[in-house]
């Protein structure tokens, strides 16, 4: 098989041979769509959500057309973004003609054009649509084409319109449609698909806040993937590519690649991918040193911008202590969504004991100045007097290009430009 056709980050359709199960997710799932609510799905962009609600609706026999509320926002109308997803391309009603004169004789038929043969006058039909309620329309197609039963509409991308009031007010009209007759004989659902959580802040610029909520049926975070199903991906991958690798080389490497995806689906795809490349080119021997190749290439891939947004927080490499790339790096050591000075101290007197001086380190300070600027790493968050990380991606990438030198006294970037021009030279840090 291919790599491309194992390793499949960037499709849009489920491959079967890779589809990590979830059953909780998925059988909530499976239960909220047989209710009279329209149901609402959140998760960090690439945790598997659009894979999750396929695999669902394909597999329950459910038609479903998906909406991309990005096209919807730069439309200016979610209604005509329906209708033009579900509409035939040839939904057209004659509102008239008019008439061309020709010399000749013809016979033949064109779109919108009926030729008279024998005459010389050609009908030009001319088109529009009849009804000015588009989405009335777009659900009585959508029901002829599946009589009966429960239909999905999936409203994807739903954060491309949280900051334009028009459309969160058009949202929360078409949800409300819920309990018209005119709409409801159609059986056609909602199925909101996004990154954020928390129903009442989706329509916080919206009216009837409450009516809104109560007709939509929240589901658990789709969150990222545990270290068996990293495993199951990876190990299942490289089987079906034929590449041999020992339980213990295994071991290593998944602890590695969860640590570095944080579990993201689509970024555990996308490194599988990498590895596999390096493999292949390896005569399709696996060896651990190409762990290294498939780390460079994989941020070189995808963590491009976050790679030079980490280097230019950096300190000098010469510097002596470097605390600033002390606490970068121990950033990426924290496990919980925030964290505080106390616990960044407390990581570097663990991770870096031989640098602890007898007066402040001033911790504070480098996270303050950390959650400023045009691009900070991190965010603050002033109520609690905590920080967050900005983009899971800066951990990923602090994870591969940060650590710690030989004798634990300092940070170490590994040199990625030398590692391009020299091959295997990886460990190269400056």
């Amino acid at each position: 098989m291919k790599i491309t056709e194992v390793f499949t980050p960037k499709s849009s359709a489920i491959n079967p041979m890779m589809y990590v199960a979830r059953p909780q997710l998925e059988s909530k799932l499976k239960r909220a769509i047989e209710r009279d609510f329209h149901t609402l799905i959140y998760g960090e962009s690439g945790n598997g959500k659009s894979w999750l609600y396929k695999k669902v609706l394909t597999e329950e026999g459910v038609p479903y057309k998906i909406v991309n509320l990005g096209t919807a926002a730069r439309n200016g109308s979610i209604s005509q973004e329906i209708f033009n997803v579900i509409s035939p391309l040839d939904f057209y009603e004659k509102t008239g003609y008019s008439e061309t004169k020709q010399t000749g004789i013809s016979a033949g038929f064109n779109l919108g054009v009926k030729a008279e043969v024998g005459g010389k006058i050609n009908h030009v039909g001319q088109y529009s649509i009849r009804s000015n309620d588009i989405l009335l329309k777009a659900f009585n197609l959508f029901n002829n084409a599946h009589k009966d039963q429960r239909k999905f509409i999936v409203l994807d991308n739903l954060e491309a319109i949280f900051n334009n009031e028009n459309l969160m007010d058009e949202l929360a009209n078409i949800i409300l449609l819920l309990d018209d007759e005119r709409y409801s004989i159609y059986k056609v659902y909602f199925l909101l698909v996004g990154t954020p959580n928390g129903v009442l802040q989706y329509f916080r610029k919206t009216k009837n806040t409450e009516s809104v909520s109560n007709r939509i049926k929240e589901m658990d975070e789709v969150g990222g993937l545990s270290i068996k199903q990293v495993q199951y991906i990876i190990e299942n991958g490289l089987n079906l590519l034929g590449f041999i690798i020992s339980k213990e080389e295994l071991n290593f490497l998944i602890n590695h690649v969860f640590n570095v995806t944080l579990g993201i689906a689509q970024r555990v795809q996308e490194y599988g991918e990498q590895l596999a490349y390096a493999i292949q080119d390896n005569n399709n021997m696996y060896d651990k040193e190409l762990i290294k190749i498939a780390d460079y290439e994989w941020l070189k891939d995808g963590l491009k911008e976050c790679y030079q947004q980490i280097e230019n927080n950096l300190n000098s490499i010469n510097t002596e202590i470097a605390r600033k790339n002390q606490v970068i790096y121990c950033i990426a050591k924290i496990e919980a969504h925030q964290f505080n000075s106390n616990d960044i101290t407390s990581l570097i007197k663990e991770e870096f004991p031989q640098t602890i001086p007898e007066t402040n380190m001033g911790i504070g300070n480098i996270l303050s100045e950390l959650s400023k600027g045009d691009s900070p790493l991190i965010i603050r968050n002033n109520k609690v007097n905590s920080y967050s990380i900005k983009d899971p991606k800066y951990l990923m990438c602090i994870r591969i290009m940060l650590r710690k030198s030989y004798d634990s006294k300092k940070v170490e970037k590994l040199n990625f430009g030398q590692f391009a021009q020299r091959g295997l030279d990886f460990g190269d840090s400056e």
